[in-house]
């Protein structure tokens, strides 16, 4: 690897000994003519490097919206399907409520029928505490 960088910097060098020696040997007609397409192509290098930083930045700059667009785009859907389960959660519970409520409601209406219906069949039971006392005494 060495010895290719070594071959590749004395290739370099040997050119540009090369190109300056026959710059040195034009005449000054040609010197100038060559200076000025030089300054020329370097010009229009500058130049066509900021017409490619300039696209550079606007596509950085169009990637940017294009990424806030989908962002609050994604946020307003995960917001919209959120307050869906929650509608659908809360209407879920209020039914469940409603329905448990109703049916106490009814069990306990059930109740209150049935112990009324069961008070006007029968008598009351009443246990006389002395009469226990004697039934305990006798059975002794």
């Amino acid at each position: 690897m060495k010895k290719t960088g070594l071959f590749l910097l004395g290739l370099t060098t040997g050119a540009a000994a090369a190109a300056y020696l026959a710059y040195r040997k034009m005449d000054d007609e040609k010197t100038k003519e060559f200076v000025n397409s030089t300054v020329k192509t370097a010009n229009d290098l500058k130049d066509r490097a900021l017409d490619y930083a300039f696209y550079a930045l606007d596509s950085v700059d169009d990637v940017k919206e294009q990424l806030q667009y989908k962002t609050s785009d994604a946020k307003s859907k995960i917001k919209d399907a959120a307050g869906k389960v929650n509608d659908n959660v809360v209407n879920k519970a209020q039914y469940y409520y409603d329905e448990g409520s109703t049916q106490f409601h009814k069990a306990a209406d059930n109740l209150r029928n049935q112990v009324r219906k069961n008070d006007d069949d029968s008598q009351d039971i009443v246990i006389d505490p002395d009469a226990i006392k004697k039934e305990d005494n006798l059975s002794k």
